[in-house]
């Protein structure tokens, strides 16, 4: 009996597919990036836009503080639906995620669609909100909150879109790439809030007594 024969016979070369050190090997034949290292990518991701969202939130505050500043006092209710929407959002993703860990994978994908059309409803609710902002003379050259306001809400629906597509391929699969998306959502649910307090809560007071605070001189 030849060597490869008897290495047949006996279970096959550990390590490789066909053998009792290739069991992993067989069940990833596709092309596998372990899950570590996508929640790893998550997290980086997670961080720079982050940080590109606090970029412009410094930018906000320090144009806030110019005497030609006129801060926004209409909240369109199409807002209040949009944060509702994000919060179905997230929770339609985590019982998504817990279907797959339970082993409920047509439950999964049927809750993660959901999520999707949920998603997709938020971003007609902000362009129902733009609309109402523009029909209330708060259009994008009237001021520079309002410019402020349509670049932050369009780049935070951006996002959105960019995870329903990440999200309309875990759908196909449902498998761990849902638990992605729902820390996805669970982040850009957290961001809109912060996007919300910006928008609305920083005043031009309050950021010239926290420039002066610190002794930035302010015009």
């Amino acid at each position: 009996m030849s060597a490869n024969a008897t290495l047949r016979a006996g279970g096959g070369i550990p390590g490789q597919p066909g053998g009792e050190g290739g069991s992993h090997g067989a069940r990833d034949s596709g092309p596998a990036w372990p899950d570590g290292a996508r929640r790893i990518g998550l997290w980086v991701f997670m961080v720079v836009v982050t940080t590109l969202f606090g970029l412009f939130g410094v930018a906000y505050m320090m144009r806030a503080a110019y005497e030609d500043w006129r801060p926004i006092t209409y909240v369109p209710w199409q807002l209040y639906c949009s944060t509702g929407l994000l919060v179905l959002c997230s929770l339609a993703w985590e019982l998504a995620r817990r279907h797959v860990a339970s082993g409920r994978r047509e439950a999964a994908r049927s809750t993660s669609i959901g999520a999707l059309v949920l998603s997709a409803m938020f971003v007609l609710s902000q362009l129902y909100a733009w609309q109402a902002m523009t029909a209330a003379d708060y259009s994008v050259a009237a001021n520079p909150a309002n410019s402020f306001f349509y670049l932050i809400t369009g780049l935070h629906a951006l996002h959105v879109l960019g995870g329903m597509v990440a999200g309309s391929f875990a759908v196909r699969r449902a498998g761990e790439a849902i638990g992605l998306c729902a820390q996805y959502w669970h982040f850009l649910f957290v961001l809109w809030l912060a996007v919300f307090a910006l928008l609305y809560l920083v005043t031009p007071e309050l950021v010239r007594a926290f420039c002066t605070t610190i002794g930035i001189p302010v015009r």
